[in-house]
This record gives C-alpha cells, structure tokens and sequence, in this order.
C-alpha cells in the first residue's frame, strides 16, 4: 500500500513543538509543531497557516481529537475506517443476506462472539497441535512435520512460500520463497549491540505474553521461562543473515531479490533444511522455476537447522503457534494479547466487543466480506466518476512526460508507452474470486475457531498453489473493496482505488472541485507517480524488473531523487531525530508528483480556489498517535510523517505561496530556488 495511516508522537511538552533545523540559504526559521503529537493542538494558540499550514488548517480537529479505547492512532484514513466499519457490522448481523460469502461471514462472526463456548474450551482447541510439536524427538522428526501437508503450521514452517507475478516475465506467475517473520519485525534489531527503543519495549511485552500462553498451555513458569530464552535464541540465529527491514526497503532490493532457482538447485543448495520438501508439500513442487529473495538466509538457516538447536525450534514452533491463535482462544487469551497491544503501542483500554469481531472476520474472510460490502455500498457512478478522474490524471501525466526537458526522446516514449498500459482498477473488482469450496464447522457442530482458521488456511493454500505456472490474471485485485487505502502496483502496472476510500475526506460528498481534486484526486495522482518513482520506474508497461532509461536520463532521475531524499532528511521527526530521507523518497516523490499534478488539472479551471484545495490537501493528512506508536514508525515507515506530507509538499508550489500570501520570514516560505520535485 501506498498511502498509509502513518502515526506519531504523543507525550512531554519536549516533544511537542519539534523545530525544523532546515539546510542553510533560502530557507526561514521554521517552527513547525510535530501535530502528530498528542496534545500538541493544545501546545499554543493557533498559527497563521503562512508560518504552520498543517497545524492552522486542522487545528480544531487537533484540539479535539481522541483515541478510542485500545487503538493508538486516530486520523483520516481511521475515521473513514470507522464509517465503512458501521456498515459492515450491519451487514454481518443482517439474516436476510443470501449468498455463500454471507454464510460464511456471519457464521465466524457468531463464533467470535460466543465467548460462552469459546471460555468453555480455554486453551484446548490448540493444543493437539501444540502436542504434535512436543512430540518430536529429532531432526528427522521435525522434518516430517514441516512437510506434512496436512498439518496447518500454525507456527510456522520456518520460511514463507507464495506464487507471484515473475518479475522478469510479469505474464507468468513464479513462486517466490522467502524468511519467516520475526518477533521483534526486523533482522537489524538482533544483530545491534543494543536493541533500539521500540524493540525493547516489543520484547518486554513479548515476554510477559509469551509466559503467559505458555503456562496456560501447561508448562510450568521455568520451562516456559527457558522457551522464552530459546525462542530469542533461534531467532537472534535465523536473523544473522537475513536482510534488515530498510534494506529490503531501498531500490536496489528490487533486484537483489531476484534470485532464480530450478527446484533441483535448490534442494543442492538446501541439503540439510528440507526446502525442496516443504515447497513439495504446500503444493509449488511443480513450479517451472522459483525465486529465491535471501540466498544468504537460505544458507545460514541450513546451519541452524542442526541437532543443537532443536529445542530451540521447538520453542519457536510452540509460541508462535500460542501467539497466531491466542485471539481465537477465551477471554483471558484475548485480553492478554490487548495488554501486549497496549504496551507495545502505548494505547489503553480495549476495542469494543463488536469492533473485535468485526476486524477478525476481515483478517480471515477479507475477500467474502469485501463481496458482500461492494454489493451493498458500493456505487456504480462513483465508480465511474474515480474511472474518469483517472483518465484526467493519465492524461496530464501523458502530457507532462512529452515536455519534460530532461528526458531524452528514447526514455520519454518508454514512459508514456507504460502510462498507456496502465490497469485501472476502481470500487471494486469486475468478478470475484469462488469460494464455494470453503466451508467449517460452526459450535454447535462441534466446530471452534482454531479449526475454522485452519480450514481457511488450508483452502487459501490450496487456492494460492492452483496458480503455479498458470498465466497472471490481471482482473485480479490484492487489495479488497473495504479497504481504506489505495495502491500502486509495479508487477501488473496498476492503479488500484478501493471503494472504501471512497468517502470521509477522501471523497467529500458536497465538496466541489476541490475538494475532490485535494483529496481522491491526490491519491490517484499519488499512486500513478509510484510507476516513475525509485522503484516503480525499475518496471516496464508489462511489469517486468527492466532498465528502461538511457544513462542520461538515470543519472538526472538519480540526481533529482537525491535532492528529495536529501530535502527530507533535514527535518526533524522527533526531536533529536531526523526523518530519514532514503526510507521516505518513494513516497515523498509519490506525494510530491501527485499534489503537482492536481495542481496542474487546477489550472485549466476557471474560479478554481486554491485555498480550499490546499486545505483539502491539509485534512487527508490530519492524524494523532501515541508516542509508541510514532516511535516504531519514524524507524519502519517508508511514508514520511502526516504533518511533514502536508507542509514539506505544499511549500513546493507557487500556487501555495499566492492563495495564502507567503512570504520571505514565514515558516512556511522556502525560495524557489530551493524547491523540490522529480517530475
């Protein structure tokens, strides 16, 4: 995803009013308050928008808004969440719903809220698998259990395998392998001398969880205390080699990652960790080829794979098949697992029973409920009105690219020639995926939610494998029409607009031009610049990893990029700390190209009011979070800051400076001289 619900800073007064320490000439002494800091509406009275335009449009909002209990974030994209919520969670208590999607849907969520039956068996729904974990002896042993297709794996099979679009033939699907999640998220953190901030508190929590499941499940406080060890043992192991989360972020990570590999070639290079096995099982076996993305993680995990080390895998197994089920256990299971939320986030207080269910139906059954929501909700003419916005959007784009100075004429016609290839998909998808093979048991059947997580696992699988070798469809969406998001996607060269970012600030019903253009038409804007930014532009109109730019054109495309990423990394995120340009460029450029681009169709609009457009801009970008929550996303989040995406982008165009009288001595004012863009 491409636009998400970057967080921020709450806390002490030191953290509230964060200073931009801007590059020396032509920029003015900005005092921007970090706004995503809680209680910095509060801070000090409101600014003039031509010295904090973020904080003097949404000022009100800032003052007043709140989390609800248990979440730690609140902005745009979570108010709209909130209204596509309300009508979902109609839909899932609605009898007169006909259809199989509906079953479905509303038979888990019956399940989830029968906290009677679900107290009634505790902790033994998981534990036959946890038994089955228990029971293996040796290396042999915990070989036949990752390759035993019928077992669900709730655990993990200590690699993750999946079909995906080939990067260099985006006709084609492949199937890509790659390292299992780790606890703490991200590689680098085992590897540092010391944890960062963040992942100390994730382990704290952690532990306490994890303790916690382990003697609910039996184990007394000292076995459970040494798995504990051994789990960050095992894992500090199998992340040694394994890419770190900004690595796998940057650019180059889009090759790097592509490692081709026959089924025989791996298995020469896997001789201990039963790779070539595990893929047999799961059903890729028959793949014409295989892309390996860390071949140093495949030859590091067949060291670790060892006689030495099998309690400690075990302890990983039985954890992490305790931690994936905890939400589908009793009441004491769930409200542990909101504690470790709490702490790790800096939220308080617990969702609400309904809201509980509702995000669990959507983490299982996110496709069948997406069905059931677009044929209720979803509006044909929006649909075609987004349709339309699109085409103004491809258009300029089109145009822009045919006058752009700095690209030679060989890089401009393989620009304009993926812009032309550009899949449009908007609301929702034009057919939908057959889930008539899905089924489970439900309580009174004897039914529970583990098994029912099970069986949806297995058809997902079995789902998944059906696509080896098979030719790429792409009517196909990744995302579901609830989501409230959009994206850009490199491997199929599309744009996709989901129905549920469909309203709220996104798509103000009422709100004119501007409104529309500050909002969807932002967004849209923001997701075609993607295909020209650091790393959509590695693809061609097919969606193959391809080097279509003379060296010329890569050299000023590079030069550009720098000067965004450099831009960037001289503001301040927290005090203390600065934002971390070559995380943030991809979506800084995205934001950057798609603001300017709004701009532009603006122009051909006679009484067009750009005041109102930059403060429909401003709202999108409204948000609140803890200081938790801020913590973990300056490190992880490729997006820049909520309060920076509006004033660093605004200060870009002229048409800012005229609407709202900036001047030289502003906090806003930057010198043309100093601005940036890409495209």
């Amino acid at each position: 995803m491409t636009l998400s619900l970057t967080g921020a800073l709450k806390g002490a007064a030191l953290l509230v009013a964060a200073l931009f320490c801007l590059a020396e000439g032509g920029f003015a002494e900005a005092s921007w308050v970090n706004s995503d800091i809680t209680a910095a509406g509060e801070a000090s009275d409101k600014p003039s928008p031509r010295d904090d335009f973020h904080r003097a449009v949404n000022y009100e909002w800032l003052s007043t808004a709140k989390f609800k209990s248990g979440e730690s974030r609140v902005n745009s994209f979570s108010e709209r969440d909130d209204e596509v919520e309300e009508q979902i969670k109609g839909l899932l208590t609605d009898g007169s719903l006909k259809g199989h999607e509906a079953e479905l849907t509303q038979k888990f969520h019956r399940m989830l809220l029968d906290w009677n039956d679900r107290d009634r068996l505790g902790v033994e729904p998981v534990m036959p698998y946890i038994r089955r974990i228990e029971a293996i002896k040796s290396i042999e042993d915990l070989t036949a259990y990752l390759t035993d297709a019928k077992d669900p794996h709730f655990g993990s099979l200590l690699m993750g395998v999946g079909t995906t679009a080939d990067s260099r033939d985006a006709t084609n699907e492949t199937v890509a392998i790659w390292p299992s999640g780790l606890l703490l998220a991200d590689a680098d953190e085992y590897r540092a001398a010391e944890l960062s901030a963040s992942a100390k508190r994730r382990k704290a929590a952690n532990d306490a969880y994890i303790m916690k499941l382990l003697q609910k499940a039996g184990y007394g406080r000292e076995r459970a205390r040494a798995m504990n060890d051994g789990l960050f043992r095992i894992e500090r192991k199998l992340a040694a080699k394994s890419m770190g989360l900004k690595a796998l972020r940057m650019p180059a990570a889009r090759r790097s990652c592509y490692n081709v590999r026959t089924k025989k070639e791996l298995a020469a290079a896997s001789k201990r960790f039963p790779l070539a096995a595990i893929v047999d099982s799961e059903g890729y076996g028959e793949s014409r080829e295989f892309v390996l993305r860390e071949p140093e993680w495949l030859k590091n995990i067949n060291e670790v794979y060892a006689p030495e080390n099998l309690e400690d895998i075990k302890s990983l197994l039985v954890v992490k098949t305790l931690l994936s089920t905890a939400n589908l256990l009793d009441r004491e299971a769930r409200g542990w697992a909101v504690e470790r939320v709490n702490s790790v986030m800096g939220s308080s207080g617990e969702i609400p029973n309904d809201q509980y269910a509702y995000e669990m139906v959507s983490a299982y059954l996110d496709e069948p409920l997406g069905r059931v929501y677009a044929e209720k909700y979803a509006d044909p003419t929006v649909k075609a009105r987004v349709e339309e916005l699109i085409s103004k959007v491809t258009d300029y784009y089109r145009e822009m690219l045919s006058k752009e100075e700095w690209l030679t004429k060989k890089t401009r016609e393989k620009a304009i020639a993926k812009l032309d290839a550009l899949t449009v998909r908007a609301a929702y998808p034009e057919k939908w995926e057959d889930f008539s093979e899905l089924d489970f048991k439900d309580n009174a059947a004897g039914g529970n939610l583990v098994e029912a997580a099970a069986a949806i696992g297995k058809f997902e699988r079995k789902r998944d494998a059906k696509l080896v070798n098979s030719k790429v469809d792409k009517s196909k969406w990744i995302a579901v029409p609830q989501t409230v998001n959009a994206y850009y996607s490199p491997a199929d060269n599309s744009i996709n607009i989901p129905a549920g970012i469909l309203g709220g600030v996104f798509y103000p019903r009422g709100g004119g031009a501007e409104g529309l253009l500050g909002g969807i038409g932002m967004v849209i804007g923001h997701e075609i610049t993607h295909a020209f930014d650091t790393n959509g532009s590695q693809y061609d109109e097919n969606g193959n990893l391809s080097n279509w730019w003379t060296k010329k054109d890569k050299k000023e495309f590079d030069a550009r990029a720098k000067a965004i990423s450099d831009y960037f990394s001289t503001l301040d995120a927290a005090p203390g700390v600065k934002t971390d340009g070559e995380l943030v460029l991809s979506e800084a450029i995205a934001d950057l190209g798609g603001l300017s681009c709004m701009a532009a169709i603006a122009r051909e609009s006679a009484g067009f009011d750009f005041a109102k457009f930059f403060e429909a801009y401003a709202k999108v970008w409204r948000s609140r979070a803890t200081k938790e929550s801020e913590e973990y996303r300056i490190k992880e989040d490729v997006h820049p800051l909520p309060f920076l995406r509006t004033n660093a982008n605004v200060q870009q165009l002229q048409e800012f400076y005229d609407a709202f009288g900036v001047e030289p001595g502003d906090g806003m004012y930057l010198a043309p001289e100093k601005r940036i863009t890409l495209w």
